[in-house]
């Protein structure tokens, strides 16, 4: 389908078959309403744009012979969601601006950034590094090394080894007086 701009439609499905009605749901009012929800992800909006209430878009959606519209819907309000992952992005990584006040007068501003959603997008968008399996890994005794720190200590044992062994109370031999 086309919308009004002769453009593709973001959503293409067949509009649920009901009864004509000069106030109803055409097919043309289903599909622009389908298409403002993909734009604006909010169902009032929607309805509004295509003069109808939300509660018969509700009741529409409930009518078994809604299925289409119903399927229609979801798949808009999913497509909307790429909006909103862009915008938490950017407040993750722009901070969001507070003004600074001073006697009443705003005189400055500042980023807030939010480190939990922050926290959010890298435990969903980078399971493999940050992902909620982490959390099922036993935390680490306090006796155990990290890997950099057994290295170290093997590597420092294989050089005690080489050493000439002493224990520190012996005396070690000088060099032979000129002479003897």
């Amino acid at each position: 389908m086309k919308n009004k701009s002769n453009e593709p439609a973001l959503i293409s499905f067949a509009p649920a078959e009901l009864r004509a009605r000069h106030d109803g749901w055409t097919a043309e009012k289903q599909l622009a309403f389908v298409e403002a929800l993909a734009e604006t992800a909010c169902v009032d909006a929607a309805c509004r744009s295509v003069g109808m209430s939300s509660t018969s878009a509700y009741r529409l959606r409930r009518r078994p012979c809604g299925a289409p519209f119903r399927e229609a819907w979801d798949a808009a309000l999913d497509y909307a969601l790429h909006q909103l992952e862009a915008a938490a992005l950017s407040r993750a990584l722009n901070g969001v601006p507070r003004p600074l006040f001073y006697k009443g007068e705003q005189v400055g501003e500042w980023r807030e950034y939010d480190e939990r959603l922050t926290m959010f997008l890298l435990r969903y968008r980078r399971p493999a590094r940050y992902g909620a399996w982490l959390d099922c890994l036993a935390p680490p005794l306090d006796n155990e090394r990290d890997d950099t720190a057994g290295i170290l200590d093997w590597k420092l044992d294989e050089v005690a080894e080489r050493a000439p062994a002493t224990d520190g109370n012996e005396a070690t031999e000088s060099p032979p007086a000129a002479g003897e």
